[in-house]
């Protein structure tokens, strides 16, 4: 089976699985998350976090956003630029009133609302994925934005901490991956923190 195929199967399934997970335990385990997530030093003595804006089943990360808000940190969100490829960041001062659903469905925020920030400034990245392995490597939704923004942030030596948030069941041994697919330095579920390098 080729890499593309298999990559495919995998993304299938896991996505198939996180999307019968019951809201209930969504919002359980996200909780749980970010209790593990809060915890760590790195993110205590963030001042800046890039945060992916959660959509369906994915691990919840508007209360993260809040509650990072409330602590006084700044926080970053990415808006998709299609024509680019890329994900560009956006300073995010308020959660209810500044965003709206964009591309994909995801909500970014409203073309007035939008305070673009360089990527050089985020200490701590928060990524999305369908899966995850032991080692970092991550698979997202097969357009390759995250990727890219990731292997930009990495070319600019800013030692920004690359943080996955996943449900345990998403994350195993090994997943299929190429050599565009960037690592993650981080796994945080419900359950450990794995740290991958």
């Amino acid at each position: 089976m080729s890499r593309k195929c298999s990559k495919k199967i995998v993304r299938g399934n896991l996505k198939s699985l996180r999307s019968k997970l019951p809201r209930k335990e969504v919002v359980t385990k996200s909780d749980q998350i970010q209790k593990m997530l809060f915890s760590s030093s790195e993110f205590q003595c963030a001042k800046t976090v890039c945060f992916y804006v959660a959509k369906g089943n994915e691990v919840q990360t508007e209360r993260m956003i809040k509650d990072s808000l409330q602590l006084g940190k700044r926080v970053l969100v990415p808006i998709t630029d299609k024509k680019s490829g890329k994900l560009v960041l956006s300073e995010l001062f308020d959660f209810d009133s500044e965003l709206e659903p964009g591309t994909f469905g995801i909500l970014e925020p409203k073309p007035a609302c939008r305070r673009e920030v360089s990527a050089t400034e985020a200490e701590v990245i928060i990524v999305p994925g369908v899966a995850f392995d032991i080692r970092g490597h991550r698979m997202g939704h097969g357009k390759g934005y995250y990727d890219r923004f990731l292997r930009h942030v990495s070319s600019l030596k800013t030692g920004a901490l690359f943080v996955g948030l996943a449900y345990e069941s998403q994350v195993l041994d090994e997943i299929p991956h190429g050599p565009n697919d960037m690592p993650v330095h981080r796994i945080v579920t419900e359950k450990r923190v794995i740290n991958t390098c």
